[in-house]
């Protein structure tokens, strides 16, 4: 049995579509918890008026997304924590993979597989560089490597956890703007094994219409510290250092193309210390200057280098 926890916030306009993937899973041993985060539009009456015998509805005020999901993780009745954001969804196989791994490799704690994006019109898959040392399926001993290039392997939405395991870390971090997600499974993966397939099993959508686009940039982010804590307890797990070297630089990045040169120069010279022969440091940081010179998304700009 599985709990699937579907954080919102103001989703109105996707809810149904995600809470229906759920509910289309070739699986159907699973619960699903909508914990509404203070919702001003009409997302919540949505939820209760789907009058599913597997949903409930857990409403708080606004505290963010963390809490939400912390809130979900308490309540949840099963072993297996599965998440879901309010505007993305599954493939209907989603969960019988989860399942798959779970089966398959009993010795780890977190259950993922890869995903793809839509952005705009167009449907994107991950490219990783690192590569996903497997063809199909196995063990990603090296997550934080491949988490280390532009792309992730895993998020919130893609994998299932160990209720036990995501407790002993003390569920996601709250009092953050973002990087929560990042910063849980990075956390995990210091204390448990990963079970990784590569087919790709829901969809990301980027947009403009939730607030999950906006990633603020702040001098002092609290997220820098728990990086570097993370790293203290992570040590032992191949490419620990290459990882946190990779946040300063997507903090770098992200505040180059915001036109923050203050910010994005000091953080530059943080992964320069950590990792000063990262070949991608230097192209994130050259492609990162031109999106904000030229106003053009780093996705777009590396799609056409790539394509050149």
């Amino acid at each position: 049995m599985i709990s699937v926890i579907i954080p919102l916030y103001n989703c109105e306009k996707f809810i149904k579509r995600s809470i229906n993937s759920v509910l289309r899973q070739t699986v159907k041993e699973f619960e699903i918890i909508v914990v509404d985060d203070g919702s001003t539009d009409k997302g919540p009456e949505i939820v209760k008026d789907m009058d599913s015998s597997v949903i409930r509805l857990i409403r708080q005020e606004n505290q963010g997304v963390s809490c939400a999901r912390n809130r979900g993780i308490k309540e949840s009745r099963y072993e297996l924590v599965a998440f879901l954001d309010a505007d993305d969804e599954w493939d209907t196989d989603h969960l019988e993979t989860i399942m798959y791994l779970y089966n398959k490799y009993p010795q780890c704690g977190v259950f993922a597989a890869s995903y793809r994006m839509s952005v705009g019109n167009n449907i994107i898959y991950p490219e990783f560089s690192p590569e996903i040392p497997f063809k199909d399926d196995g063990i990603l001993y090296n997550y934080y490597e491949v988490a280390s290039g532009s792309n992730l392997p895993i998020n919130s939405n893609t994998y299932a956890v160990r209720k036990s395991i995501i407790e002993s870390i003390g569920g996601y971090p709250t009092g953050i703007p973002s990087g929560e997600d990042i910063l849980t499974i990075a956390r995990l993966n210091a204390v448990c094994d990963f079970a990784y397939t590569t087919k790709a099993t829901s969809t990301y959508y980027l947009h403009n219409e939730t607030v999950k686009s906006e990633r603020p940039v702040l001098k002092h982010d609290p997220l820098d510290k728990l990086f570097y804590e993370n790293y203290k307890v992570s040590k032992h797990k191949k490419g620990a250092r290459l990882f946190l070297a990779s946040w300063h630089k997507r903090r770098m990045s992200r505040a180059l193309t915001l036109r923050k040169y203050g910010i994005a120069t000091e953080h530059f010279l943080k992964a320069l210390t950590i990792m000063p022969f990262q070949k991608k440091l230097y192209t994130s940081f050259i492609i990162s200057l031109i999106s904000a010179i030229t106003g053009k998304s780093i996705l777009e700009l590396n799609n056409l280098l790539k394509h050149k």
